[in-house]
């Protein structure tokens, strides 16, 4: 059984991480969906996430296609769920090139070897969190003035 690892802070889903997934689904047979701790989101995009770990981590494991979802590592860029799992893909999303080349650097480091493919881009002028999570903010501050 061939096994792939997507990563992702996954913030609501969306068509855009329903297309990663299904990219993954073209090179394995079961999907590990890493999902990023709060703290690391904060770090690494400078504000955390709208949905706590668990809310994101539920949301994500109800996709067609995924077999296992678990928080990413407590040590950021410590990789240790890869040397776990074992996947034999990693699939990175359009955007995610700087984690793409950390990890190349981790497994160059530690002597590993596992297949690494950047999925293509779903419609990223729509299908993007942080602008879907700006849209959904300005919605529901919308709606609060019209409350007041």
């Amino acid at each position: 059984m061939k096994k792939a690892v997507i990563f992702g802070t996954f913030d609501g889903v969306h068509e855009g991480h329903r297309h990663l997934i299904r990219e993954a689904l073209a090179h394995c047979d079961e999907i590990i969906v890493i999902v990023a701790r709060d703290e690391h989101v904060l770090e690494l995009k400078g504000h955390i996430p709208f949905k706590n770990l668990d809310d994101r981590m539920e949301m994500i494991s109800l996709e067609t296609g995924v077999s296992v979802v678990v928080p990413s590592d407590e040590v950021l860029g410590s990789y240790l769920l890869l040397s776990e799992h074992k996947p034999n893909v990693i699939i990175f999303g359009y955007d995610q090139d700087a984690l793409m080349e950390d990890v190349n650097a981790w497994m160059q480091d530690n002597n590993i070897h596992i297949e690494c493919v950047q999925a293509s881009a779903y419609m990223p002028e729509i299908y993007k969190s942080s602008f879907l999570n700006e849209e959904q903010v300005t919605d529901e501050e919308e709606l609060l003035q019209e409350t007041i």
